[in-house]
């Protein structure tokens, strides 16, 4: 019998990146683009969640069809011939990639590592997701199918070709091999044909939106932080709309103004599949005296209240109502906790500052999106306690019990981007809406009418924070991101925060190393999520 060969020749839903997108709407640029003949052989192809084979937008269906081509030297296939298909869950890879520091390996793959956490080398079968059918192929019309089972079926070969669909799992990140072969009765030898590794991707449109004086932002810096999560943000032409100094009073009408502002302006809102972001300029007017200084000298730290309402303060003479920030000084260290409460006495004037804690959401998992989920388990430190729910311990930030204080009014700290969210009955939601404040006085030079310098990287780290937000992510993990060799922290921390230990104590030293990438962790828990589950998204 003479050799038959076996190539797959198209897959129709299976993206290249950097191949241009022809149904992308005008002005956008896609970061993948279908191009006909194209099999994944570098490893490299995206089959979109939440989308059908011609990349609509459709709840619950990821999938691709195959076409293979047969080919026989005479044109003579034998008798009864078909294809054989069959399908093979691959290592993720992700945790073998240089950049990533070993200890996110078994977060990253857990998998690929023994009970104590040794690598053992890359193991198959690892996707998480589940697919929108059982079994997972789909008869294409004119191909009949039979012989199925969940990792493979056979079609029939009709002019020289065979075609099927084979349905996905829904987790960012799962992927798959698809082989072709030839059975049939008399073939000296079985012609085959695979494709290469086929990943799960997100593709989020996002609507861009700036306010007229509002400097541009580095929008094409943001998509590669988002590559590790498997999810493509592909950014719309710029809409520019008028300025709005600012989007609130005060920062206690900030979250409602805000959400009523963005509510307003995000013409996609509802729409399946995307986010926003705006650049806008400030979020409330600032005090003429920016963080007024109030108090400066020695304090004693105390505490009071029982259980989850347990907390510290300090107090300083005279009366201070509207103190907002207070800075504590010792062997080199700084650390600024802001006001909770700031309580004037009389008989002497003074005035006790209840501290708000640092927190720390250390446990987080994929969510449905609320708010609620994402900082359902938190750990809070103290200047000098540890708590985790009505547990109380030592040594928190290990700041002495009598120590140097510096004390300022409003204004010394406040927002530099933020996701409003949305009510839905008692339930509030992550919404995939995001701002940032473009004239924080961080980034931008009032005196001058221009941005300082570092503002591209500045605003580079706080969209992916917010962006971030936008799945329903809590900030402020207190981990590394996922680099190696280690010298910054995960984007979702605050600047002002410790990060901390696999004992879950506090890391001295370790403020201020905040990068522009996300922690193993949050890498991870981002792949998990299904933004289709997510109510406050409303895509229908």
């Amino acid at each position: 019998m003479p050799m038959v060969t076996v190539r797959i020749v198209d897959i129709k839903g299976l993206y290249l990146p950097g191949f241009p997108d022809s149904s992308a709407p005008p002005g956008t640029t896609r970061a993948a683009g279908v191009r006909p003949g194209y099999t994944s052989l570098d490893n490299q192809g995206r089959v979109y969640i939440n989308r059908d084979l011609d990349g609509r937008w459709a709840r619950n269906t990821q999938l691709i069809e195959i076409t293979a081509e047969v080919t026989s030297p005479d044109g003579e296939l034998p008798e009864g011939a078909r294809i054989r298909w069959s399908a093979r869950d691959p290592d993720d890879p992700s945790n073998e990639r240089p950049e990533v520091h070993p200890d996110w390996g078994p977060t990253l793959d857990e998998n690929d590592y023994d009970a104590a956490g040794g690598y053992v080398g890359p193991v198959e079968g690892d996707n998480e997701g589940t697919p929108d059918r059982s079994p997972s192929w789909e008869e294409v019309e004119g191909y009949p199918l039979s012989d199925v089972a969940e990792t493979s079926a056979s079609t029939a070969i009709v002019g020289g070709r065979s075609t099927i669909r084979r349905h996905m799992t829904d987790i960012a990140g799962d992927n798959l091999i698809v082989r072709a072969e030839i059975e049939a009765e008399g073939l000296a030898e079985a012609a085959a044909d695979e494709t290469g590794i086929m990943t799960l991707w997100r593709r989020i449109d996002v609507e861009y939106i700036r306010m007229e004086s509002a400097p541009a932002l580095p929008l094409a810096k943001v998509p590669r932080h988002f590559e590790l999560v498997f999810t493509q943000l592909d950014f719309s032409e710029e809409r520019v709309i008028q300025d709005l100094q600012h989007l609130s009073l005060d920062a206690s009408t900030l979250g409602e103004q805000a959400s009523r502002f963005v509510s307003e302006i995000f013409s996609h809102a509802g729409e399946p599949g995307w986010f926003c972001l705006i650049a806008a300029l400030e979020p409330h007017p600032l005090p003429e005296l920016q963080g007024a200084l109030l108090f400066t000298g020695a304090v004693t730290i105390l505490d009071g209240g029982q259980g989850e309402r347990r907390r510290e303060y300090v107090e300083i003479p005279g009366e201070h109502p509207d103190a907002s920030y207070v800075t504590f000084r010792w062997n080199g260290e700084q650390i600024g906790f802001s006001v909770a409460i700031a309580s004037v006495l009389s008989d002497p004037p003074r005035t006790q500052l209840w501290l708000d804690p640092h927190d720390i959401q250390d446990r987080f998992t994929a969510g449905d999106g609320s708010v609620a989920h994402a900082y359902r388990d938190r750990l809070f430190f103290f200047p000098r306690a540890r708590r985790r729910g009505a547990a109380w311990e030592p040594p928190g930030y290990g700041i002495p019990a009598r120590v140097e204080a510096v004390v300022r009014g409003p204004g010394a700290v406040y927002t530099a981007g933020m996701s409003p969210t949305i009510d839905l009955g008692t339930a509030r939601y992550f919404a995939g809406r995001t701002i940032l404040f473009t004239h924080h006085r961080a980034w931008w030079d009032p005196e001058r009418g221009q941005p300082r310098r570092g503002y591209e990287q500045g605003t580079l780290h706080t969209i992916v924070h917010e962006l971030t937000h936008a799945f329903g992510m809590p900030h402020k993990c207190g981990y590394f991101d996922y680099l190696t060799p280690r010298r910054t922290t995960c984007c979702m921390n605050y600047r002002s925060h410790w990060m901390i230990d696999a004992d879950q104590q506090l890391i001295p030293g370790t403020a201020g190393l905040v990068g522009e990438d996300l922690c193993g962790r949050h890498v991870k828990e981002t792949r998990r999520v299904r933004l289709e589950k997510n109510r406050g998204l409303r895509w229908r």
